[in-house]
């Protein structure tokens, strides 16, 4: 059964699913990488979901918030072997 948590970006399995993303998006970005992921920031994030089968963190999403009008989605990601779940639009 997977279950969700909302959290932070100090979240360890957020941090360690965005550290995946990151390795994905780098082969994905190419020679372009270091420009968006100027981007991708994660520090002070106070709105952050990570999705949970049993223990495992099988995929996370955050929104950033701008100003009090503002908000942009970030950081969504599911491993490759839990992709075509749903996970996503659980998050």
């Amino acid at each position: 059964m997977i279950h969700l948590k909302r959290t932070d970006s100090d979240n360890t399995y957020f941090q360690s699913l965005v550290r995946d993303l990151d390795l994905e998006l780098k082969v994905r970005d190419g020679d372009d990488h270091a420009f968006y992921a100027q981007y991708n920031k994660t520090d002070n994030i106070k709105y952050v979901v990570v999705a949970y089968k049993n223990e495992e963190a099988i995929g996370c999403g955050a929104i950033k918030e701008f100003d009090a009008e503002t908000m942009e989605v970030k950081r969504m990601f599911v491993p490759l072997k839990y992709r075509g779940q749903g996970i996503a639009s659980l998050v």
